[in-house]
Order: C-alpha cells, then structure tokens, then sequence
C-alpha cells in the first residue's frame, strides 16, 4: 500500500513539475527581468527618499544663510529629476512588459487550441487510415475470390459452349428426320384423301348415278375455267373427269345448287334422313342439292319445305353463320388479321395501330393476354406455328418478325426488301407459308 502511494505521490510531483516547466518555462526570463526592474524601483524610491531628506535639511541650511550649500542643493534638484524621469520610464516600461505578458498568455492559449485541434484531427486521420487500411484488405480479398470465381465461369462457358455446339447439331439433325418424317406424313395423308375420295366417289356413284354424270362435268368444267382465271390458290382442288375421285367436302354450292351444309356425305346420314322423311333418291338430290326442284316429273312439287326439315332433324346445318358469339373491340383503328392458335383456345389479332394483340377466348369472354410490339407500321397478317411457340406477323413496312408466345419478346426482324427470308424463319416456322411482301 505504501509503495502505491509513493508512486502516487511521485506521479503528481512529476505532473506538477511538467505543468510548472510549460507554464514557468517560457516566461522565465520575463519574470525575472521584471523582478528586478521592481527591485530597482524599489531602491530608486529609498535614493528618492534620502534625496527628499537631504534636499529638507539642504533647505534649511540655506535659510539660515552661506553659498555653498546653493550648489550642492542645485546639484540634488538635477539628480532628484533625473530619477524621477528614470522613474518614470521604468513606470512606463513596466506597463509595456505587462501588456507583452498579457499578449503572450492570450498567445499561449491560442496554441494550446490549436494544438488540441491538431491532435484530435491526428486522431480522426488515424482512425480514417485504420478503416481504409482494413477496406483494403477486404477488397483485396473480394479481388482474389472473383478472380477465382471468373476462373470457375470461364470454364463453366467452354463446357455449355461445347455442350450447346453438340446439341445444335443433334437439334439439326432433328430438324432434319423432323422435317423427313413431316413430308412422309403430307404423302400418307394425300394418299388418305386419295383413298376417301374413291370411297365417297363409289357412295356417289351407286346412290346418285343419274345425277353424278351430269354434275362432274359441269364441275370439270367450273374447276378449269377457275383455275385459269385464279393467280394463286391454296390447296386447290384438281379437275379430274368422270371417273376420277372429288375432294371429300364438296359443297353443295360446288354442284350447281344453292348453298347448303358443308358437312360430310356418307352413306348412313343420306340412309337415315331418306328413311326419317320417307323420301326417295331423287326427292333427297331435289331437296339436298337443288333447294327443292324437280328432277323430273315424278318428283312432288311441295319439296320445298324438305331443307328446313332436314335442318330441323340434324342432317342438313346451317349454310353460313347466323349468329354473333363474340364480339370485342381488338385495336384502336382497323383490325387487318386474326389467327386462332393451334394448341390453345387463344387468338391473335393485327392491326393498324402496329401491335400484335393476344386474345384468351376459354371462358367465354374476351380477356387481354399480351400485346406484342416492335413493327414500324401496320400488321397486314399473323400466324402461328404448329407447336403455338411463336407467332409471325408482317407489316406495312415489307418486314416480317418473329415474337414468342411464353414471354411476348421479340425475337427476329427482317425487312424483306426482295431478301430470301425462308431459311431464316423456317427454323422457328418449319410448317409455315410465308408470304412476305416484296420490294418492287
């Protein structure tokens, strides 16, 4: 306990010596110096003193008479001014050492100020060169793991770079059996209808054998004087003589009557509409394909109710749409173009406000789906492919341009001025027809 104490002791002796060395130190001399001019004041005022005393009794020597103490109480008379004067000035330098301590402490206070100023901001800079010093070294080891995980991308993009070359080419060569297997489907397909078309014309030959002769050739003749005066036509229907097959919808419009129902003639819907109106083949052909009138004169001349009665039982439809079941506002100006989706109850619409509109017609009720911008003019026409991932439309603008249906992005844009963009489209549209405006 003793030994805390005497380093206690010894710890306030040593601040009070500093505190008296910054304090006393520099105001040492000043201090000194000014003692001794009050020293010296104070023995000018005894000399002033004891001159006072010998210029009394000098005054008094004199009043009592003789000439010589005149000169010596003269001689005192100048040395008493002199001290006063000398007096004066040490008076007068006194106030000017005061002032000048004054001056020095305000000076020294300003530096002690300014000195804890500097210190503080030495701190604050200090603290500031730690926090950059360790942001350094965090950046410097953020630098180390991202030039290790560059490292590990740059790999990972050579194997999917490698990757994707070999599934473009197994992609390829499935595009390629694809569109094989495709073309082999079109010729088993057309060798169907060949097939059906044989087997309706055999039910039109052994039901109707009178009346077949006669309507085949004026069919012949119809189908070549249309093809001749027709541009182009998709999926035409080729002329054939008497003997060869016709296409398996034929309408009645086809036959030379009014237009009547565009579904399909097999032999058990004639059978059970002739049974269901006790009807014979000629007044069937009368009231199928001639609106009622008579083949010859054994027919009945009232046969012209049969069609609504036929309507009525279900085996003659309607011959054109007679009722509005949707009906909605698609675009701000003209509508140019519809398409329903192949995969989905939805239906994409163009028109001259430049956007391809997707429409949700499930429920009964139009709903907005999506709307696909990014032509420069009007929408002429819109398809989809046959998967129903991606939609084509051209434009005004002689371009052509390829949106998808799961995120509505564009993804291709051409402006087919004369360009040969079927190579281009037929890896999104394999099936499409692509009929591009050209530049004249």
């Amino acid at each position: 306990m003793s030994a805390e104490e005497c380093l206690w002791r010894e710890h306030v002796v040593q601040r009070l010596r500093e505190r008296d060395r910054k304090e006393c130190e520099n105001f040492k001399e000043i201090i000194v110096q000014n003692n001794r001019l009050i020293d010296h004041v104070a023995q000018l005022k005894s000399d002033n003193l004891k001159l006072s005393v010998e210029n009394e009794q000098l005054r008094n020597a004199v009043s009592t008479g003789g000439t010589g103490p005149n000169v010596a109480i003269a001689t005192l008379e100048k040395k008493l001014l002199a001290q006063q004067e000398e007096l004066t000035d040490l008076h007068k330098r006194k106030g000017e050492h005061s002032q000048m301590i004054v001056d020095l402490n305000l000076k020294v206070e300003q530096q002690k100020e300014l000195l804890s100023e500097k210190e503080h901001s030495l701190y604050d800079q200090q603290t500031a060169n730690n926090r950059l010093r360790a942001e350094v070294q965090l950046l410097h080891s953020s630098l180390e793991e991202l030039k290790k995980l560059n490292t590990t991308l740059l790999d990972e993009h050579t194997a999917l770079q490698l990757a994707f070359s070999s599934l473009e080419e197994k992609l390829r060569k499935v595009q390629d059996e694809n569109r094989y297997l495709l073309e082999r489907l079109m010729r088993y397909r057309a060798k169907d209808a060949d097939k059906l078309n044989e087997e309706n014309e055999s039910l039109i030959r052994k039901r109707l054998p009178s009346l077949f002769r006669k309507r085949s050739a004026k069919l012949k003749r119809d189908l070549e004087d249309a093809v001749r005066e027709s541009n182009s036509a998709v999926n035409p229907i080729v002329p054939a003589p008497s003997g060869t097959p016709l296409h398996r919808n034929s309408s009645p419009a086809q036959f030379g009557g009014p237009a009547g129902s565009d579904d399909e003639i097999d032999e058990a819907s004639i059978n059970g509409a002739m049974e269901a109106l006790a009807m014979n083949d000629d007044e069937y052909i009368s009231a199928r394909f001639m609106g009622g009138e008579a083949v010859h004169d054994g027919v009945r001349p009232n046969i012209n109710t049969s069609i609504d009665t036929l309507k009525a039982a279900g085996y003659l439809g309607q011959p054109n749409p007679t009722k509005i079941f949707m009906k909605f506002e698609a675009h701000e100006n003209e509508s140019h173009a519809v398409r329903w989706s192949p995969v989905e109850r939805m239906v994409a619409t163009g028109g001259a406000d430049r956007k391809v509109k997707l429409w949700d017609v499930g429920k009964g009720s139009t709903e907005p789906r999506a709307v696909l911008s990014g032509s420069s003019a009007g929408i002429n026409s819109v398809d989809f492919d046959s998967t129903g991932a991606y939609i084509l439309g051209t434009s005004n603008d002689y371009g052509a341009r390829v949106w998808t249906v799961m995120d509505n992005r564009l993804r291709l844009a051409w402006l087919g001025l004369g360009l040969d963009l079927g190579p281009c489209l037929s890896d999104y549209l394999p099936n499409a027809i692509l009929l591009l405006p050209l530049a004249l």
